[in-house]
């Protein structure tokens, strides 16, 4: 029986595997060839499944993040960004918690897309749109009907697979001076390793969170920027067919555990 020293450990590596996990494979009968074959058998099979980013969502009263796939919550995401976008949605406040179609959605943040009363797709600007004004919140607050996002798809450990983080107006103020910054200097955000935090904001009663100063952990090594770049590249061609949902709403909504106060409201504005 092959002994826990004589394990190549570039092929441990490769598997994800311990020496003492090859060690029990083989003491049940798996060699680590075999082990192998199957995971490449299961890669296969599941390179069929429809794979989409999963999003974080903000917790507004605990300046974390949670993955809504798994329900984790953390403190700080330590990502690639390969791509990211601005993005506007609308809903009407009966569709919220449903699984429904926005009202109207925009990919660039300058022109949405809807669907008249007869069915048919039109297009309007943003800028000049009735929803697109502070006091239209249908929910009675000094916001706008109409959410602005800051759409981020990032990229954690190793995975080629990104999520998506939406960022509220009262984060944008520093996010846009976290890439002007980067732009200044030349560079691209697609070149480092960043960390994002978020931290809990007060005014009376109500209580959000919003996006910290981002922090450059490293630069990336050519081929993981190179890797970034292919993602990202991918990203563009093909991020209009991912929809802005009724989880980005309340996401970018949920943000606040009231309505937004006057020093958020200005940060929006700022944004808009």
């Amino acid at each position: 029986m092959t002994t826990l020293a004589q394990y190549d450990p570039n092929l441990l590596e490769k598997l994800g595997l311990t020496a003492e996990q090859a060690q029990e494979l083989a003491e049940n009968g798996i060699t680590l060839e075999e082990y192998a074959q199957l995971q490449e058998e299961a890669a296969q099979l599941e390179a069929e499944a429809e794979v989409v980013p999963i999003r974080y969502r903000i917790v507004g009263a605990a300046g974390a993040f949670q993955n809504e796939a798994t329900g984790e919550i953390v403190q700080k995401l330590q990502v690639k960004i390969p791509y990211f976008h601005t993005a506007r949605v609308l809903f009407t406040p009966q569709s919220e918690g449903e699984s429904s179609l926005p009202l109207c959605s925009s990919h660039d943040g300058r022109v949405g897309k809807y669907l008249d009363e007869n069915g048919i797709t039109c297009f309007r600007k943003c800028e000049s749109c009735p929803y697109n004004v502070f006091g239209t919140d249908p929910n009675g607050g000094r916001g706008k009907a109409c959410k602005t996002i800051r759409r981020l798809y990032v990229l954690e450990g190793d995975s080629a697979i990104p999520a998506i983080v939406n960022l509220p107006p009262s984060s944008h103020k520093a996010w846009d001076k976290f890439v002007s910054a980067i732009k200044f200097r030349g560079q691209l955000v697609s070149s480092y390793l960043i960390e994002l935090s978020l931290e809990v904001r007060r005014n009376g009663a109500m209580t959000w969170s919003q996006l910290t100063a981002p922090k450059i952990v490293r630069e990336l090594t050519p081929l993981e920027k190179a890797r970034v770049l292919k993602i990202g590249k991918e990203l563009e061609a093909k991020h209009r067919s991912i929809s802005v949902e009724i989880s980005d709403y309340l996401a970018v909504d949920g943000v606040s555990d009231a309505q937004p106060s006057a020093t958020e409201e200005t940060a929006q504005a700022a944004q808009a």
